[in-house]
């Protein structure tokens, strides 16, 4: 699929601020899934300064410096975007990977982030243990289940703002957002030992929707495949339709924008404007 992507983002403080290096995440990933093929990016105020680097996880961020004083900090993003994928399953597992637990010998180190746990419990233990006793601990049949049930049980609601709810509270609760859904599903995925990350983007969606957002989705490190998307709030496994812009153990390491500003008592609003329109 062929994405046109335009995404702007407006901070406006009470009064004037002093902006601290502010940490931009939003140029897409390159991979066998997608190419980028167009992208610009334009902040205002104009930064003193930038960087252009990679995370520890992959992720390209921009860093961004200013000097003086701003009522207002606007960052407008246009991007174009092939999607690759049109066959979730085009891969053929790693001996062993295919039974649960999965065995990380020759990983361990590398996936021990992905493998720690957002806040153990015991109901979400229990919940990930009873799936995969269901399916004979076949790891795709859990991704599927998993993945599918939290697709039919769970109401998806929309929260603008805020962290993702602990995997617990979703669970009991059965809603939550596009995060709080993808957070349980990688609680789930690393109390079954399959390493999992919170994955940030855009999706095909409605695209006659009034109003936009950023998406959220679980990806999981499957060896011989690598990390793959599944999107419990479509219940469906990631092919063409969606964007990825970046991924992460913790979910505070995809935000778009992270940064702060100095000004005694100063408040601040956030609004954003995403338009998304995509051709075969």
């Amino acid at each position: 699929m062929h994405f046109n992507i335009n995404h702007r983002t407006t901070y406006r403080y009470a009064q004037a601020v002093r902006l601290g290096p502010q940490q931009l995440r939003f140029y897409p990933r390159q991979d066998g899934a997608q190419r980028v093929i167009r992208y610009q990016l334009k902040v205002t105020p104009t930064p003193t300064g930038n960087n252009e680097h990679i995370d520890l996880e992959g992720n390209r961020v921009t860093q961004v410096w200013f000097e003086g004083e701003t009522e207002q900090l606007d960052i407008q993003v246009e991007m174009e975007v092939a999607t690759l994928r049109r066959n979730a399953f085009d891969f053929i597992l790693a001996v062993g990977a295919d039974q649960l637990p999965m065995q990380h010998a020759q990983d361990h180190h590398a996936v021990q982030a992905y493998l720690q746990r957002i806040e153990p419990d015991d109901a979400v233990t229990a919940f990930a243990a009873e799936m995969s006793l269901a399916v004979e601990r076949q790891t795709l049949q859990f991704l599927d289940r998993l993945n599918r049930q939290i697709f039919n049980d769970y109401e998806l609601i929309h929260r603008e703002t805020g962290a993702p709810q602990i995997p617990a509270y979703t669970l009991h609760n059965r809603r939550g957002a596009c995060r709080d859904l993808t957070v349980l599903f990688v609680d789930c995925c690393r109390a079954e030992g399959i390493p999992a990350r919170f994955a940030s983007g855009y999706q095909k969606g409605d695209l006659h929707s009034e109003r936009r957002h950023l998406h959220a989705w679980p990806e999981v490190y499957l060896p011989g495949a690598g990390w793959r998307g599944y999107d419990p709030t479509h219940g469906e496994a990631v092919a063409d339709q969606h964007v990825t812009i970046a991924a992460a153990a913790d979910p505070a390491n995809t935000m778009p924008v992270s940064g702060g500003f100095s000004g005694a008592g100063v408040s601040s609003k956030l609004d954003y404007k995403v338009d998304i329109q995509v051709t075969e």
